[in-house]
């Protein structure tokens, strides 16, 4: 007797025909942001009468004399984010959702600090109407909050409907009838209280190898140690008796560094304050999402971790090439950064490879 088909097995690291296209759309989405991203790059290169060898030698290097306002060095990190998870959704990967998802937060943020420093002050709000720079800037986190918004809820429906229920909960028969089930029939339709995978039962769900749990754990407390040696650093600077500001006074305090995190008026709209706040609570925010296993953990976790490792290395970079290191390490503080930036950055290399090899929960 032929055994019935239940069809194909899914991959579970794809997304279903039902989302595909939202996750083709995002990866585009993004991709388009992410040119936005570089063209507005080689507009600030340009004002600032520098050249495209100085902007790759800042890419690694803190100490080059090149200061961007709108696009720092978190924001070239998730542009690159962007880019490369944008391609991976397009080829409809399901690790590309919670990566989207990441990127598009920080998209919607950045807008909606514009917008409260608009909103706040008139001599902000002039300032952009007035200048070329200022149009272009509200024209650009314009595009971030459509992206992100447009891209928050196409993932977050996908996520709801990308795979098949029996992929991930046990079969339940149907309610059972007044009368007992009959052996399995040669011929004719199964007798209702087979339910709707007749006298064979429900396909069989592979199981979920051993070490998928395990990789997602370890991320997880990698990451919710790196927010807690960033977030204890952030402590300590709002701490210090004097608190800089790029762009303001160096008396601003923790309320001043605050309100610069969610107003982009007060100092000199670079948001430095916005990414080292994001910088310190994120890691926090993602390793729950992996520990509680969630799907979204994974691809969140792979961005930030890449984010995270790019400042880190960028800030090691800086400490070892201008032949000071021995400097820093003459005092406890000094010793403790370089230290803390060490461990974030092994944290990181940690993270990464154990979501890699995780299966998608």
């Amino acid at each position: 007797m032929a055994m019935p088909d239940h069809g194909t097995h899914q991959d579970l690291n794809r997304a279903g025909p039902r989302s595909s296209a939202a996750y083709v759309g995002s990866g585009l989405l993004l991709g388009l942001y992410a040119a936005a991203g570089a063209g507005w790059i080689g507009y600030e290169v340009d004002r600032r009468g520098a050249d495209g060898g100085d902007f790759v030698r800042a890419l690694y290097d803190p100490l080059v004399p090149f200061t961007p306002w709108a696009q720092t060095p978190p924001d070239w990190a998730l542009l690159a984010a962007a880019l490369v998870f944008g391609g991976i959704a397009v080829a409809r990967r399901r690790v590309a959702r919670g990566a989207l998802m990441f990127v598009a937060v920080f998209l919607v943020a950045l807008a909606l600090r514009e917008l409260v420093g608009v909103a706040a002050s008139s001599t902000y709000r002039e300032l952009l109407r007035r200048s070329e720079y200022g149009r272009l800037l509200a024209g650009f986190r314009a595009l971030g909050l459509v992206v992100g918004v447009a891209t928050l809820v196409a993932m977050a429906r996908a996520g709801r409907r990308a795979t098949a229920p029996a992929a991930h909960a046990p079969w339940t028969p149907s309610a059972p009838t007044d009368a007992p089930a009959p052996p399995p029939p040669s011929y004719g339709p199964p007798h209702p209280s087979y339910g709707s995978y007749g006298p064979y039962g429900p396909p069989p769900v592979p199981p979920r190898p051993a070490g998928a749990r395990a990789g997602l754990t370890t991320a997880g407390v990698c990451l919710l140690l790196s927010g807690a040696v960033s977030v204890a650093w952030l402590i300590h600077r709002l701490t210090r008796p004097q608190v800089f500001l790029v762009g303001g006074s160096p008396d601003a305090g923790a309320s001043g560094f605050f309100r610069d995190a969610v107003d982009a008026s007060y100092s000199a709209s670079v948001p430095y304050a916005f990414h080292t706040l994001a910088f310190a609570l994120a890691p926090c925010v993602v390793a729950g999402l992996l520990l509680a296993g969630r799907p979204a953990g994974r691809g969140a976790g792979l961005a930030l971790a890449s984010v995270l490792l790019y400042l880190d290395g960028r800030t090691l970079y800086s400490l070892v090439s201008d032949g000071h290191l021995d400097q820093y390490v003459e005092t406890t503080q000094g010793t403790l950064a370089v230290l803390s930036t060490l461990c974030t950055a092994a944290l990181s290399l940690v993270t990464v490879p154990a979501l890699l090899s995780a299966r998608e929960p």
